[in-house]
């Protein structure tokens, strides 16, 4: 027990004193079910046809990410959602409910930037089926056509790929003014933080993105990003002399069928669990699923859809290497991932599965499963814009050193509460129990949080929280992180 004991010491150590991140970005999936132009003008739905598998719309991360399990580049809407919904001030095109809803707006910081409140009101005498915006019938669909819109309110978006249009590529006209189907796309994520138990002021994300586009049903994409904070020394000692930045992910994707169905290969990161924005979150971290670790990134080939409502996602890989100058290098071992669920309008559940065999020397054998599931009453009725999100995962793991079994748990809980457009008051709590044979070593995380996303491309988020471990001495600690996001 004594060598489980400090080989977990650094993971216990780190898990409860290193910051999480604001967000919780499925946070925005399981509440945008509530109305139709979160996503895109129209407010309600009218470019989507009845068929399901022709919709265009999806509660999943690939209506928002380039990436279908999410994180990363935005699509077109993605870029709408963060310059409509999102802000508290110089929103572009309010959805309609939430103008309804008041909040800061009436002080805009921008007072050239279109008033929210000059579009049309949705139609008193039926209120479910809001007025069309006049705009909206001179708008074009074709890509390609004359007069197609630019690129323009933060995507960096540029051209038109070859070829004729795809049935399932987002039509330019659906999202205002942006290109909707670019050759070349890009973005990036840059964050800079305050945490009072540690380094009082650090950058801590720096990550680019870019996507090239050539044809229909085709892309390219790539992340590069800066070093963080490595999981242990060992880690450091292995990439010393190979720079501060790394490629994250690198994948040639096909995409834009039926269902919103595709097929990729290259290194990503495997689709499990709840991919929210803490990276060191009990169930991202302790599972193998963090961010910021590239031993994480995988080597291999995904296939899934993402349709209204069910989603399926699997893929089969081997480990990437350590080594940043060639990413696409692989490891030694195997492994293969399966996610499927259901995405409603008002709630979610999922599931996830997930075997990875390494040797013990780059993390052993592994082998995990979860359960998702989110509850937004928001869509239920108008005064609760209330969401709630939680996860619980099991594993079994090969001990460091001895390479003997053993079983963790944890879960993952977070209520979120939209009070005002733009600022979102958040619970949470988290537990770990890292070795379920061990007696007194389950780690209890309460906290509290408060996100303004004070205009669209940037957001201050504040967490403050307390570790609790069984037998031990709470700590307690504040973080602020400045978030900026194009």
């Amino acid at each position: 027990m004594l060598a489980v004991a400090r080989a977990l010491a650094p993971a216990l150590a780190l898990a409860l004193v290193w910051p999480g991140l604001a967000h919780a970005l499925p946070l925005y999936a399981a509440r945008s079910g509530r109305t139709c132009d979160n996503c895109h003008s129209s407010p309600t739905g009218w470019f989507d046809p009845p068929q399901v598998a022709r919709r265009k719309c999806s509660l999943s991360c690939v209506a928002c990410h380039v990436d279908p399990n999410g994180g990363g580049l935005r699509t077109v809407s993605g870029a709408y959602y963060g310059a409509s919904t999102l802000p508290i001030w110089n929103a572009h095109e309010r959805p309609w409910d939430d103008r309804r809803r008041g909040g800061l707006d009436s002080w805009r910081l921008d007072p050239d930037a279109p008033m929210a409140e000059s579009q049309p009101a949705p139609s008193e005498a039926a209120p479910s089926q809001p007025a069309q915006p006049p705009a909206m019938a001179d708008r074009a669909l074709d890509p390609r056509g004359p007069g197609a819109p630019p690129a323009d309110r933060g995507l960096l978006a540029f051209g038109r790929p070859f070829g004729e249009p795809a049935e399932m590529a987002w039509l330019n006209g659906r999202y205002d003014d942006l290109n909707a189907d670019p050759l070349l796309l890009f973005g990036g994520d840059a964050r800079f933080a305050f945490w009072s138990g540690g380094p009082l002021f650090f950058p801590m994300q720096a990550d680019a993105y870019a996507a090239v586009h050539p044809m229909e049903h085709l892309t390219l994409a790539a992340t590069v990003g800066a070093r963080g904070r490595a999981r242990s020394a060992t880690f450091d000692a292995q990439r010393d002399g190979q720079g501060r930045l790394a490629v994250r992910d690198l994948w040639l994707m096909t995409h834009e069928w039926p269902l919103l169905s595709h097929l990729r290969v290259g290194r990503f990161l495997p689709a499990y669990g709840t991919r929210i924005a803490d990276h060191t979150a009990y169930i991202r971290r302790a599972f193998g699923m963090s961010q910021e670790d590239p031993a994480n990134r995988v080597i291999g080939a995904e296939i899934g859809f993402a349709a209204n409502y069910p989603y399926v996602t699997a893929s089969a890989f081997v480990p990437s290497t350590l080594d940043a100058s060639n990413p696409l290098e692989p490891g030694e071992g195997k492994g293969a991932a399966l996610s499927a669920g259901w995405r409603d309008l008002g709630w979610s559940v999922g599931g996830s599965l997930m075997a990875r065999r390494r040797p013990l020397s780059t993390g052993g054998d592994t082998t995990d499963a979860s359960l998702q599931w989110s509850f937004n009453p928001w869509f239920y009725s108008a005064p609760l814009p209330l969401t709630l999100l939680g996860e619980v995962d099991v594993g079994w793991y090969e001990r460091p050193h001895s390479g003997t079994s053993a079983a963790q748990v944890a879960w993952y809980h977070q209520l979120a509460w939209t009070a005002l457009n733009g600022v979102v008051a958040r619970l949470r709590y988290d537990v770990w129990d890292p070795d379920v044979d061990v007696v007194d070593d389950d780690i209890h995380r309460p906290g509290v949080g408060l996100d303004l996303t004070i205009v669209p491309g940037l957001t201050l988020g504040t967490d403050a929280r307390v570790g609790l471990p069984a037998g031990g001495q709470a700590s307690a600690d504040l973080f602020i992180q400045l978030h900026g996001w194009l």
